[in-house]
């Protein structure tokens, strides 16, 4: 009798056990309640940061900031393409107010007009928002940078890893063919190694290449049609190229500018290698140029007028207008 009765119960306690309730109890009580605590706290820095945005704002200049730009909507002067690394956000690093900066960031700030995603960026800047300067930022210490120099990982790779190095061989190909004396030699220097590490964030090598791939996405974006065209449309040579656009009124002059950023000390520098419009002065800009400026060549633009340094000679200004007065006629003439 009493055998039959703890049968009884056990399997009413089985059955009770398996409700999903009594489960629902369980997972809330054990790993999972341990781990949404754990997710909550990693939340918190956010959450504070969050409230002390919203004080600042309330308790600044603007206290009506963000109810402007809701009703109003963003006229930023300024595009940003940086990169995605956390130490380089571009809200921080320029201690910006939000309508500043229209924004893009992949690893390594790199430009390509194949890059869906960072040219319809760049493109509706310039075409809807109509800003005015558009800002390549690179840093020093940038791991996109340094996995280019160092030794790519062996076969076979998962698909993270092959999606990173499809990504940075625009880079590689810069340091392998670049003729700048700090990058000739760093790359001679670990010629013949079986394994390159990544450098050191003060490497003259590394940091040259930082440099000459902020230079490479300045030239490949003002190649680029949409601010050929818009060049092109403002220089009084046809509006063929950007029909289409949903804003009125007269054409912004757009200048591209390459900066670098020191994660080591937060500061900014100019690279000098600013492009604007044909025949618009550069305007100058409040950054110190960076040390290595006499190493960073003024890149010779087929359609807009070029920046140069105070290490560029008579000569070398008036060959590069030469050039791109002639690279002109020719993208206008086919209009």
């Amino acid at each position: 009798m009493f055998a039959r009765q703890f049968l009884v119960l056990i399997v009413s306690l089985s059955v009770a056990l398996a409700h999903p309730l009594a489960f629902h109890k369980q997972a809330r009580d054990t790993v999972p309640g341990i781990q949404t605590r754990e997710i909550a706290s990693e939340f918190q820095a956010l959450f504070d940061g969050n409230q002390q945005f919203r004080t600042s704002i309330a308790s600044s200049q603007q206290p009506n900031l963000l109810k402007v730009l809701t009703d109003e909507g963003q006229e930023p002067p300024f595009m940003f393409l940086g990169c995605s690394d956390s130490r380089v956000s571009e809200g921080t690093v320029f201690s910006a107010k939000p309508g500043t900066l229209f924004s893009q960031r992949n690893i390594a700030n790199q430009f390509h007009h194949t890059d869906a995603n960072t040219h319809s960026v760049y493109s509706y800047a310039i075409a809807e928002l109509k800003v005015k300067h558009v800002i390549i930022m690179g840093h020093y210490g940038c791991g996109g940078v340094a996995a280019a120099i160092a030794t790519p990982p062996k076969a076979p790779i998962d698909a993270a890893n092959g999606a990173v190095q499809n990504w940075i061989a625009p880079i590689r190909e810069i340091f392998a063919t670049s003729t700048r004396p700090e990058i000739v030699e760093l790359r001679e220097r670990i010629k013949g190694q079986e394994e390159v590490e990544e450098p050191e964030p003060q490497e003259p090598g590394f940091r040259a290449l930082v440099e000459e791939n902020v230079k490479a996405g300045v030239r490949a974006m003002v190649a680029d049609s949409v601010l050929s065209n818009h060049y092109a449309a403002l220089a009084g040579n046809g509006t063929e190229g950007i029909k289409g656009r949903s804003v009125e009124g007269p054409l912004s002059d757009v200048f591209v500018h390459g900066l670098v950023y020191d994660i080591e000390n937060g500061e900014i520098r100019d690279l000098g290698i600013s492009v604007g419009p044909p025949g618009k002065p550069i305007p100058e800009l409040p950054f110190p140029k960076v040390n290595s400026t006499a190493s960073v060549e003024p890149i010779n633009n087929a359609v807009g007028h070029v920046a140069t340094t105070s290490t560029t000679t008579e000569h070398s200004a008036r060959e590069a207008c030469i050039q791109g007065c002639k690279a002109k006629r020719g993208l206008f003439s086919s209009h």
